[in-house]
């Protein structure tokens, strides 16, 4: 199922801007209620040394929106598999949700308080393809249509609808989104 709108809408990615100026511009100029986590990250719980970043931006319904820009399949298997690695880690650590209920609070200034057990229920996925005009099925990367299908299916599995929005270019329309509510909703052959 195409929407003709997608349920959120981003601004255009403006060209030269990077990612995390493009994430700080959102939450801070067009959708002040989000809260940017871009870069604040948590502590990885197999490699304290190392860190995690769970999202990009935080609905206040508690919605993880991960953003990439991306020119071919391998950003985007990243933007997919810290998909799946943040709804892992935010379902099976308490020491990793405390952190990020704790950091989310501290962020925003006791403006967005997540419940102590939180764990998200819908991601969205937003993507700025190079060199495509809208966002479709038939518009993504050959391998990312396998890898969104199959990660879809496994957040499906573990009770997270996934949402497809393309972010518009410098100068470009908003580009139509998908949402995907079951393992077979996107690609029905996978």
């Amino acid at each position: 199922m195409f929407p003709l709108s997608p349920s959120v809408s981003l601004p255009a990615w403006i060209d030269g801007e990077s990612e995390n100026a493009y994430n700080n511009r959102v939450a801070d100029e067009e959708r002040t209620d989000w809260l940017c986590l871009d870069t604040r990250n948590v502590a990885n719980p197999l490699r304290p040394r190392d860190q995690v970043e769970i999202c990009d931006l935080l609905m206040p319904d508690g919605t993880l929106v991960l953003v990439k820009r991306a020119g071919g399949s391998g950003p985007l298997s990243h933007l997919f598999n810290q998909a799946r690695v943040a709804v892992g880690l935010l379902q099976e650590s308490a020491r990793v949700r405390a952190e990020f209920t704790a950091k989310v609070a501290r962020l925003s200034r006791g403006e967005l308080v997540l419940p102590d057990d939180f764990t998200p229920k819908r991601i969205v996925l937003a993507m700025l393809l190079k060199n495509r005009e809208s966002l479709t099925p038939d518009s993504v990367f050959g391998f990312s249509q396998i890898t969104i299908a199959q990660t879809a299916k496994a957040l499906a599995a573990r009770g997270v609808s996934v949402e497809v929005i393309g972010i518009p270019g410098s100068g470009a329309r908003m580009l139509s989104a998908r949402q995907v509510t079951g393992p077979g909703d996107l690609f029905r052959d996978i």
